[in-house]
């Protein structure tokens, strides 16, 4: 039985709470604090799988309280429930808190927060694993411009201005809007140097990935040399990211589908940032084996960690509220032919981009390495005879790539 652990010091809302929640027994074990002191006594001889927590509370606040539970109770998902929206206060649960939702909530929305929290345990079998993802502080929830960034989307009369000023005010998001904009995905004759004309054109979707991604690298504190190693692997994120979406967009997939492809992309190595940052030695052991053993670096993490990138990254965004397909996709973009689909979709683009996106590096350094596309899998869907032109595809945004780095 999964246990969910409410606090919220107003009683009224803890009894309105259990009342609407009552169809949800006995799949879940809801207990309910009107503390943070009476909550802190209540993990003692709890597991928690979820905290649900407001945050304005006298004595200790809910980001008070979630910092405590996460050293205690790191494997559980951490949301703040409450409608304290000033944005301090918002920005004072990035480190603890995996999901924030104001009140008034609907109660469908609450149900299916806590359900696609239960759901993600199975993408990451061993606990200890679940804990790594849940108790990093640097990852284990966005970081602040991603958040303000989320927050002012959401906002109906948000201006394009004031989305132009978060972006402008973080030098390093801005950096990476301008060279996105720039790439071959958007194909254009003349550079783009105006953050307002490049937020128009990259999409939300898009810009909360890059703004993701930064703030991840951001929060990096290791040695230089791995700093470099996530620098590269943002860049490449970035590169399969357009790569898959040029590939949609040859194969004539719906425009829909399309712009959502270079922000799926990107996110597909959020787990490698992850295993990067902080499990250093044991990632030099996986790369080790990738390069002398050439087996495919999600069979060496899984024989080393229990887990491969896709199913950590998918667990992490499930975590932090992401949709169902853009968590599948970064599950399975390796093995697209694990799931049920038997057409091109945004898994397909992205599955193909990322290998092909590593052909490129390889050749491009003098080496050659061999290709892990699964050709029957191409066949099943009717595209064995398009590889040739994808490959041309992931070239040309290579070399456009090449030229915004130099």
């Amino acid at each position: 039985m999964n246990q969910i652990l409410f606090v919220d010091d107003d009683e009224n809302i803890l009894h309105g709470l259990r009342r609407r929640l009552r169809g949800m027994r006995p799949d879940w074990e809801m207990v309910f604090a009107t503390s943070a002191a009476e909550a802190l006594e209540l993990s003692k001889s709890m597991q928690i799988d979820v905290i649900v927590s407001d945050m304005r509370m006298p004595g200790m606040d809910g980001a008070t309280l979630l910092g405590t539970l996460q050293k205690t109770h790191p494997h559980a998902t951490r949301i703040i429930l409450s409608g304290f929206a000033e944005e301090e206060a918002v920005l004072r649960t990035v480190g603890p808190a995996h999901q924030y939702l104001a009140k008034p909530c609907e109660d469908s929305l609450l149900i299916e927060t806590i359900e696609n929290a239960l759901d993600l345990r199975s993408l990451l079998s061993r606990p200890e694993l679940r804990s790594l993802v849940a108790s990093i502080d640097t990852l284990s929830s966005p970081p602040d411009t991603y958040l303000r960034l989320v927050k002012a989307l959401e906002d109906p009369k948000i201006s394009q201005e004031q989305i132009t000023q978060i972006v402008s005010s973080d030098i390093a998001l801005t950096a990476e809007v301008l060279k996105l904009t720039n790439s071959a995905y958007f194909a254009i004759a003349q550079k783009i140097s105006s953050v307002s004309h490049a937020v128009r054109m990259i999409g939300t979707e898009t810009l909360k990935a890059l703004a993701l991604f930064v703030g991840i690298f951001r929060g990096f504190d290791g040695p230089k040399s791995e700093a470099a190693n996530l620098l590269r692997l943002c860049h490449r994120s970035q590169q399969i990211g357009v790569t898959a979406a040029l590939i949609a967009e040859y194969e004539k997939l719906p425009r829909a589908i399309c712009q959502a492809v270079p922000s799926t992309g990107m996110l597909s190595h959020v787990g490698s940032l992850i295993l990067y940052a902080n499990r250093n030695a044991e990632m030099a052991k996986v790369i080790e084996r990738v390069e002398t053993d050439h087996v495919p670096i999600e069979q060496a993490e899984i024989e080393q960690f229990g887990a491969g990138h896709p199913e950590i990254g998918a667990y992490l965004l499930g975590l932090w509220g992401f949709p169902a397909p853009v968590v599948q996709a970064v599950a399975y973009h390796h093995r697209p032919m694990d799931t049920p689909h038997r057409e091109m979709n945004v898994l397909t683009a992205i599955y193909v981009a990322q290998d092909l996106t590593r052909q490129v590096a390889a050749e491009e350094a003098g080496k050659k390495i061999e290709s892990h596309i699964d050709m029957d899998y191409l066949a099943g869907i009717g595209k064995a005879d398009q590889l040739d032109e994808w490959y041309k595809i992931a070239r040309v945004v290579a070399d456009k790539y090449k030229t915004l780095t130099q």
